[in-house]
């Protein structure tokens, strides 16, 4: 997935996720964790866990794929700087 792809309401980062995973790039995000938090690294581990998408990355960070607000450039629709 190219950088600057608006991920819409219902649409999920799941699939950008799996891709960075399986070609073992590195991920650049920003997640919610009671507000914005960065992290970054390769993912090492891509599991379910009570009903919901987790990440690990190799620094054993673990986040879960609905809070993602933006991942290499690609934003959520929801994700507000203001």
């Amino acid at each position: 997935m190219e950088p600057g792809k608006l991920i819409l309401p219902g649409e999920s980062f799941y699939p950008l996720i799996m891709e960075l995973f399986e070609k073992k790039e590195k991920a650049s995000i920003l997640y919610d964790d009671n507000g914005p938090t960065r992290a970054g690294g390769i993912i090492e581990s891509v599991y379910e866990k009570d009903g919901k998408h987790w990440l690990r990355l190799e620094n054993q960070t673990e986040i879960r794929v609905d809070q993602l607000q933006a991942v290499n450039g690609n934003f959520s629709s929801d994700f507000s700087t203001c």
